[in-house]
């Protein structure tokens, strides 16, 4: 019997290598990314309703404006299955317009949990065709690890997982519209290099110190010169002794990596002088997973 509620944990990423390597014609850009789950998670409870979708929050502030990704996805789904309703508790942990893919995890989470709370039986591709339909990370949250996603971000392959570390996610208090990063980007004239093909064999060495040196962020350029509190974050943390550092996806949070929890602690508390919010976790080699049910 499907249950009548259920949680799950839905968890941040941190992009190791980010490339943009053009416009398409559909308006998105085609990127090559290297993405990674980290321990940093928002939870969802859902719960069987009468009517119509409900949504609480809890935790971090969302953002008022728009149709929230849950709702959108809840049309997707209801179109489906009519009958019913769901009411969703966010428990919001991960940093709003960070680069972190919160609200893309919460989204596939959402997916997941409905398809087993509904008692759907969707298959692998009828999921990441709906998760594609709701954002170009979604995919990837799917199973999570470590992955290389091409096109819009919505073609995912999975890597050999990337050895742990301790990660620093430095997150300082400013928001950045990932629509007004692409709008200042640099668009390559010829091809990007093999950037990303290097970065996915260095992963495949299981050293962090063959995988650092491979750190690309393209939307560095763009808001490192725009924001000084970034730039600052991430001289910081370049300078506390981690293994590598980082923009993630186009900000605003930057992150260290780290050999310990106590070299990450240092760096944490460099990164907390200069006004930042700061999360020491794991990474993580899973995506969204059931927490619990009844």
């Amino acid at each position: 019997m499907a249950p009548r509620a259920l949680r799950i944990r839905c968890p941040a990423k941190i992009n190791l290598g980010l490339w943009i390597l053009g416009r398409r014609p559909d308006g998105y850009h085609e990127i090559d990314t290297i993405m990674q789950t980290v321990s940093l998670e928002d939870e969802l409870y859902l719960e069987r309703g009468s009517d119509g979708f409900e949504l609480t929050t809890r935790g971090l502030p969302m953002h008022p404006d728009g149709p929230n990704i849950l709702e959108r996805a809840w049309d997707l789904i209801a179109a489906r299955n009519p009958s019913g309703g769901i009411r969703v508790r966010l428990t919001k942990r991960i940093p709003v317009a960070a680069g972190l893919g919160g609200g893309s995890s919460d989204a596939a989470g959402f997916l997941v949990g409905l398809d087993r709370l509904l008692g759907l039986e969707l298959s692998e591709n009828e999921m990441q065709d709906l998760a594609a339909r709701l954002g170009s990370d979604v995919p990837f949250f799917l199973k999570g690890g470590t992955a290389r996603a091409t096109g819009r971000g919505e073609q995912v392959r999975h890597l050999c997982p990337a050895p742990p570390a301790w990660v620093v996610l430095a997150t300082p208090p400013v928001a950045i519209s990932t629509t007004w990063a692409y709008g200042r980007v640099k668009i390559p004239l010829t091809p990007a290099g093999r950037g990303a093909t290097i970065l996915a064999a260095a992963i495949a060495s299981q050293d962090w110190r063959s995988i650092s040196p491979h750190f690309h962020n393209d939307f560095e350029e763009v808001v490192l010169s725009e924001f000084e509190v970034v730039a600052g974050l991430r001289r910081a943390l370049g300078g506390s002794g981690v293994l590598g550092s980082l923009l993630s996806g186009s900000g605003s949070t930057v992150f260290g990596l780290a050999r310990t929890r106590d070299e990450a602690q240092s760096a944490a508390k460099a990164a907390a002088a200069l006004g930042a919010s700061v999360h020491v976790v794991r990474t993580t080699e899973r995506g969204v997973a059931l927490a619990g049910l009844s």
